[in-house]
Formats: C-alpha cells, sequence, structure tokens
C-alpha cells in the first residue's frame, strides 16, 4: 500500500468533502451548493442553504487480501439543499445533480472513477429529488454513491 491511498471511511469522506466544496458558481458550476459542505447534518435550516450534507451509510467487507486488509464498500449519500423557483424546483434540483456527479467522478476535467488510483472504484447507485411543501423556495437533491476501498482493520487509518 501507498500512503496516497484512501484507507478508510473517514479519509474517504474527507476527500468528498474537498470536492463537493468546489462546486462553487464562480468555478464554473450550474449552483453553490459546495458554499457549506456539512459532514453528517440532519437538521438544515433556510438560513444554511445552499449547501451540501455528506451522510455515511453503512460499509459493506468485501473479501479479504492478505491478514488483515480488506476491501470495503462506503457507501454515501450526497444532499444538496439548493434554493429554487417555487414552481419550477427540478431545474434547481438537476444542476445540483448535474455538479454533484462531476465533483464526484471528474478529476482535472478527466473521468476519474478510482480518484487517481486512490480508491478501487466509485459507483453511481443513483439519485433522487426530495419532495417538498409546494410554493418552498429550495429543494433538496441527493446522490447515492458507493466506494471501494482498501483498509488495514489492524491499522485504522
Amino acid at each position: 500500500m501507498t500512503t496516497n491511498l484512501l484507507q478508510s471511511a473517514e479519509t474517504v469522506a474527507a476527500e468528498l468533502e474537498s470536492r463537493l466544496s468546489a462546486i462553487r458558481l464562480a468555478n464554473g458550476c450550474e449552483t453553490d451548493i459546495g458554499s457549506k459542505i456539512y459532514m453528517g447534518l440532519r437538521k438544515i435550516d433556510d438560513s444554511m442553504i445552499p449547501c451540501t450534507v455528506v451522510i455515511e451509510g453503512d460499509d459493506i467487507p468485501g473479501r479479504g487480501t492478505v491478514g488483515t486488509e480488506y476491501e470495503l464498500e462506503q457507501r454515501y449519500v450526497l444532499l444538496a439543499y439548493s434554493p429554487c423557483d417555487p414552481k419550477h424546483p427540478n431545474v434547481a434540483a438537476h444542476k445540483a445533480i448535474r455538479d454533484i456527479k462531476r465533483a464526484v467522478f471528474l478529476t482535472e476535467g478527466k473521468a476519474d472513477p478510482r480518484w487517481g488510483r486512490r480508491v478501487v472504484a466509485v459507483r453511481y447507485l443513483g439519485r433522487a429529488i426530495g419532495p417538498r411543501t409546494d410554493g418552498v423556495g429550495f429543494v433538496l437533491s441527493a446522490v447515492e454513491i458507493a466506494v471501494d476501498y482498501v483498509e488495514v482493520l489492524a491499522k485504522p487509518a
């Protein structure tokens, strides 16, 4: 293993936070949902929008490779809260979803499902636009991904 590899859910989440924080209009993105990133926060109020929340799911052990070295699948739900036109909330939601996909699956403008060989794989699991009350000026978008990485259980990072 090289020290360049992401070796824990915490280091993978830090990489996600870094990638998502670049989602800014000033960087050529369609939204500003990267202006605030919250790691695991469940309750958002209007003053926090636009923002993105990273929710970590359970990890799923894969096969062991050597001794205590295991490939793990860590699932994440990336929630984007975006201001929107209350009569057309899905327009803003689609922009946020596109921005998240680019942030997660591109590195320096190129498709990169392994984050520069720092993880085994990053996989897209789906997206959703959250139900909301009509007339509200924000919309919730969600993108679910899985990141496969190798962790040495005897020496957690």
